[in-house]
């Protein structure tokens, strides 16, 4: 065999080894790539929450039923909800239990207490410094003013409660301008005849289920397309600010529609702000308007930020969880046990709520 032959006969058989390994290779690349789906499709039920939440049509996300994270947030730090989805050990039956003053936390990962476990959240804290009190806390992390609303209308109104606590942070305010949270849709509420409507309703689940697959199982295709799909979509502002004058009166019309839903069942609404460390270090625009906006003598309305801005900062810093966490800027179980212990005290000199708790004033044994 001449030489060229031999070499024509050498090349055709790496040609040949090179294009199985080009076929083995893109075989490999489509396995991984349908296992990855698969994987994320089991998530994808999954929401910004984490393990322990998952899609809803109309509210974006809410708890999974009877989950079990034992560490959560670190060790030891861990999520437990019942039946419904709530972050509560114990189930929660339609009726509160007898010779008990049921408290509904309807908020975002403040309340839902994010960072801590569930012991250790200022909503099941309340429980530990009144024996009267058993609270259910619907709260969910990266919920808007508008999804505490709807959360609360949907599911909160079935349950026999005595008191509304509805809190929330200057972030939840700006999130009732979006169609989206962190890149997961979410409904937005418009005034149409001075009624509050629900837009971006059922919420997309195809964008919502591209972003998890990015986030849980990392595909650069997926990625590239929610990438896309963000551009292209205009209704994406998670980035733009909303401002007082179009989500205020939006906001102001959810409080009197709380106002109205509590008062045809006796339940009293108490509205509280909770500072960020944000809060600490700026004024914010947003706490004067509440102040301006809420009907308190209606609605108790409840801003923590002066007693929390008047801690020495040394002290007050510890009351926020710090890096490396990946819950920093959410409060601590220390600062936790602070909002629990001042909401009792304030909540206990609320005039509208002495019907359900006594004239702490009257309880007093005067002195011979």
């Amino acid at each position: 065999m001449s030489k060229t032959k031999q070499y024509v006969k050498t090349l055709k058989l790496w040609r040949n080894v090179v294009v199985i390994l080009l076929i083995t290779a893109v075989v490999f690349v489509l396995v991984e790539g349908l296992a990855s789906t698969a994987i994320a499709a089991l998530q994808v039920m999954r929401s910004p929450a984490g393990e322990a939440s998952q899609y809803d049509r109309t509210l974006g996300w809410v708890g999974v039923p009877n989950a079990d994270v034992p560490h959560m947030y670190g060790w030891q730090k861990y999520v437990r909800t019942n039946s419904l989805g709530f972050r509560n050990e114990a189930e929660t039956d339609t009726l509160a239990p007898p010779g008990k003053l049921r408290i509904i936390c309807a908020g975002d990962s403040f309340t839902y207490g994010q960072g801590v476990a569930n012991d250790q959240t200022w909503c099941h804290r309340l429980t530990e410094l009144d024996g009267r009190f058993v609270t259910v806390n619907i709260a969910q992390p990266g919920y808007g003013v508008d999804q505490m609303y709807l959360s609360y209308q949907r599911d909160g109104l079935l349950l026999e409660h005595s008191i509304l606590i509805f809190a929330f942070v200057h972030g939840d305010l700006d999130r009732m301008a979006r169609e989206q949270q962190s890149g997961y849709g979410k409904p937005v509420l418009r005034l149409e005849g001075g009624e509050l409507v629900a837009d971006n309703v059922p919420v997309p689940r195809f964008r919502w289920w591209l972003n998890r697959k990015v986030r849980r199982a990392d595909l650069r295709t997926v990625d590239f397309l929610s990438r896309l799909l963000r551009r292209l979509s205009s209704s994406d502002a998670e980035d733009t600010p909303s401002t007082i004058e179009t989500v205020g009166p939006i906001a102001a019309a959810v409080f009197r529609s709380i106002q109205r839903m509590t008062a045809e069942q006796d339940i009293v609404p108490v509205m509280v702000y909770l500072p960020t460390q944000r809060d600490l270090e700026a004024a914010s625009e947003w706490r004067s308007w509440l102040a301006a906006n809420i009907d308190t003598t209606r609605t108790p309305f409840i801003d923590v930020t002066p007693d929390m801005s008047a801690i020495p900062a040394g002290q007050v810093g510890r009351f926020f969880i710090a890096l490396p966490s990946t819950t920093v800027g959410h409060y601590s179980e220390e600062g936790n046990a602070w909002v629990a212990e001042l909401l009792y005290e304030r909540l206990t000199h609320l005039p509208q709520l002495f019907h359900l708790l006594g004239d702490p004033d009257s309880l007093a044994v005067p002195l011979d």
